[in-house]
């Protein structure tokens, strides 16, 4: 063994490769896998082992190693034909045949030569492996200019098998400094299959994770609506807590809409401006979208958000589905400004809130009232006197609305709750009072309006649990559940309805205080609800493979306070079924049922069916809700092979027998590149699935490098339940 001092050109050949990874890519596809390095056990770390056929030194500041020279360190090796070290300038020159090895790297040249002391490097001819990325590539010379830049010349560069090169690039210079966190590329030519198809005079990229300003990955896609559309989004890092990113979007039957996303983030502020404009040539119209979402946190635990936004009309999220998709199916879009504080038994809430109606031609009357302002107070006290709890709601809100009634409504409800329950049973019995006050303006009725009622309620059940199975394997329970509810009756019908409607028809909803939500209506009771539940469990994991819930009302008066004026005088309340069914991780089964007493028929059903299983995923859907929904869907995500994967799905309104989604794609992997097609129909809900839209959009992956197009996979996300993305 012989130790050198000097001997660090492993070190600097590291650092000229030392380039940032990219995201995780799977490379089992691919015919020739990563290389693999294997470390010496036999030198420390820091011990340099030095074999050579000769040694030779004219005085003891050149030292010259001939003949299948190998160094080798625990995490690197370097071979060569003939290594001639300086130790007085620290300079290395290594030739013939040299070969460097690291965990990561692998680097073949025939002439290498390294100048420790001022820190750079001339590497000849150099071909290059990089085992994270199973990348690969060779240029004309590799200079290291110092610890931070290096400069390469006539690169090429690829993550394909050898001699493949399905994609590669070239570039005829590319600069590296990683002190910046930038490089740039010259004369910069992507090909694939053989084809150039991009070319770049010039351009930036980043080396690390710090954000670098310069184009993102352009898109195209086609669609009935707006004809053939080219995205190109460009991102501008104006400062580390502001950036923008610039989308231009051209649609060849509409023209050239511009949007950008304005983010920034303080210490204690952090918000977002979104704003979109398009002259289009097919409405000869106008049409824009702007919000502005803001976060702030001001303090002795005071926190604030807002939100402002506006457009010109409600079809733009149709007809352009990515500037908001959460828009897509809205009907009234909500401003905001809320503060909000909090402590250890209460919070409260400051709340300004007005909504845009798209539809213009929506009646005065079915448009949500605006709440100028809404303040509350929940108090959440802990147990007093044993088991008892007390708390309290307040709550003082102004609604307007034009050509409505309009006027203030402060509400109390003051509530003491006894708590008791044990593995085997709960008992909960409440007594609530609820004080409310109205003043009104425009109201046909008196201007003032009180009303004051009491509610009690008891909430009571049993815990029963048996073995089951075969082999006993799995602990199943019985829980009956009785709820007493009572509330007496006083006239509500000239008290406006601002914020109220019934409750869903829901299992955990027949066990609610009121069957109204909002503060308008307090419902007279004279009712007993009873439920019944049973679940199974598997005794080895604890996992619960089966929940399934009954319930029903059963009414000892009934019912007269309504929004619609009419009495409720049905003797019980429909029998509602909710059933979820886990039998695995990869499989669930959900069901709801509505059975409607009065008319004996089922008036609401749902099921689902899901099946998800690595890239398998499978999926079944019915939905009905009498004379407003009945729509069907299946969904599948077959993996044909392990590079081809089919995903389909048709979901259909059996009411209006038009499609509500249908999609059809293709995706195609290879080792080092893949491309997905994706063709769609859609209707519009709210326009009762008048008109379709057909669509196709097209993604191209360069692994390790990059993607161009639609961002499939967001969608297929959001259509299909169990989807995961191959690459």
């Amino acid at each position: 063994m012989l130790r050198l001092r000097y001997l660090l050109l492993a070190l600097a050949l590291a650092s000229i490769h030392s380039t940032a990874s990219l995201a995780a890519e799977d490379w089992n596809l691919c015919r020739i896998p990563s290389f693999t390095f294997v470390a010496s056990e036999d030198t420390g770390a820091a011990e340099t082992s030095v074999e050579a056929q000769r040694v030779a030194s004219d005085d003891r500041e050149i030292l010259h190693l001939i003949g299948n020279v190998s160094l080798t360190r625990q995490q690197q090796r370097i071979s060569a034909d003939d290594i001639v070290i300086n130790k007085t300038t620290e300079a290395i020159n290594a030739s013939g045949d040299v070969r460097f090895e690291d965990p990561s790297y692998r680097l073949s040249s025939p002439a290498i030569e390294v100048d420790n002391r001022n820190d750079t490097a001339i590497i000849r001819l150099p071909e290059f492996e990089l085992r994270d990325n199973h990348a690969r590539g060779q240029a004309d010379e590799i200079r290291k200019l110092d610890q931070f830049r290096s400069h390469y010349r006539n690169l090429l560069y690829t993550t394909c098998d050898p001699e493949d090169r399905d994609w590669h690039l070239r570039a005829a210079e590319m600069a590296i400094d990683y002190e910046s966190g930038r490089g740039n590329a010259k004369h910069a030519r992507l090909f694939f299959q053989g084809i150039p198809f991009l070319y770049v005079p010039y351009f930036q990229f980043p080396v690390d994770n710090r954000r670098l300003s310069g184009l993102l990955t352009p898109s195209y896609g086609y669609s009935e609506t707006n004809g053939n559309n080219i995205v190109v989004p460009i991102y501008w890092n104006i400062a580390p807590n502001f950036d923008m990113t610039i989308t231009p979007a051209w649609f060849s039957d509409r023209g050239t809409q511009l949007n950008t996303e304005n983010r920034y983030l303080f210490e204690s502020h952090q918000g977002q401006l979104e704003l979109s404009h398009l002259d289009d040539e097919l409405r000869d119209d106008t049409r824009w979208f702007q919000q502005w979402r803001h976060y702030t946190n001001l303090g002795q635990g005071l926190r604030a958000d807002l939100l402002l936004v506006d457009t010109s009309d409600g079809d733009i999220f149709d007809d352009f589905e990515n500037i908001a998709p959460q828009y897509n199916n809205t009907r009234h879009l909500e401003r905001h400004l809320r503060l909000q504080r909090s402590g250890e038994i209460w919070n409260s809430q400051l709340l300004w809130q007005n909504y845009q109606t798209l539809d213009r031609d929506t009646a005065v009357a079915s448009r949500p009232y605006n709440r100028l302002p809404r303040l509350t107070l929940d108090t959440n006290p802990l147990l007093w006197r044993g088991n008892l709890a007390p708390a309290v709601q307040l709550e003082l809100v102004e609604f307007e609305r034009d050509q409505s009634v309009t006027g203030t409504r402060s509400n109390i409800i003051t509530s003491l709750n006894w708590r008791s329950s044990n593995s085997w049973y709960f008992f909960e019995p409440e007594l609530q009072l609820g004080f409310t006050d109205y003043r009104l303006d425009n109201n046909s009725g008196h201007d003032s309006i009180t009303r004051s009622l009491p509610t009690l309620g008891i909430d009571s059940g049993l815990i029963f649990e048996r073995l089951a199975g075969t082999r006993q394997q799995w602990l199943q329970t019985f829980e009956p559940r009785l709820y007493f509810l009572h509330t007496p009756f006083e006239d509500q019908a000239n008290i406006p309805d601002f914020d109220t409607s019934l409750n869903a028809r829901t299992f955990n909803n027949l066990f609610k205080n009121n069957r109204f939500t909002g503060n308008d209506r307090i419902g007279d009771a004279s009712q007993v609800t009873l439920g019944l539940a049973t679940r199974i469990y598997d005794n080895d994991s604890g996992n619960e493979l089966l929940q399934l819930r009954v319930g029903q009302t059963f009414y000892l008066k009934d019912r007269r306070v309504s929004l619609s004026g009419s009495p409720d005088d049905a003797p019980k309340s429909d029998v509602i079924t909710e059933l979820d069914i886990r039998p695995n991780s990869r499989t669930r089964i959900a069901g709801r049922l509505v059975y409607e007493q009065e008319m004996g028929e089922i008036s609401e059903r749902d099921l689902s069916i899901n099946y998800a299983n690595a890239r398998l995923a499978a999926n079944l859907g019915y939905f009905f809700k009498e004379e407003d929904l009945e729509q069907a869907l299946v969904s599948l995500v077959y993996p044909v092979n392990e590079r081809w994967t089919l995903v389909a799905k048709i979901q259909r309104s059996l009411r209006f027998e038009q499609p509500v989604e249908n999609l059809l794609g293709i995706s195609y992997e290879s080792c080092c590149w893949g491309l997905k097609i994706l063709a769609g129909q859609s209707g519009d809900e709210l326009e009762d699935f008048a008109e379709t839209d057909n669509s196709i959009y097209f993604e191209l992956t360069l692994k390790g490098l990059s993607k161009a197009g639609r961002d499939i996979d967001a969608q297929l996300h959001e259509a299909i339940p169990g989807y995961r993305p191959a690459f």
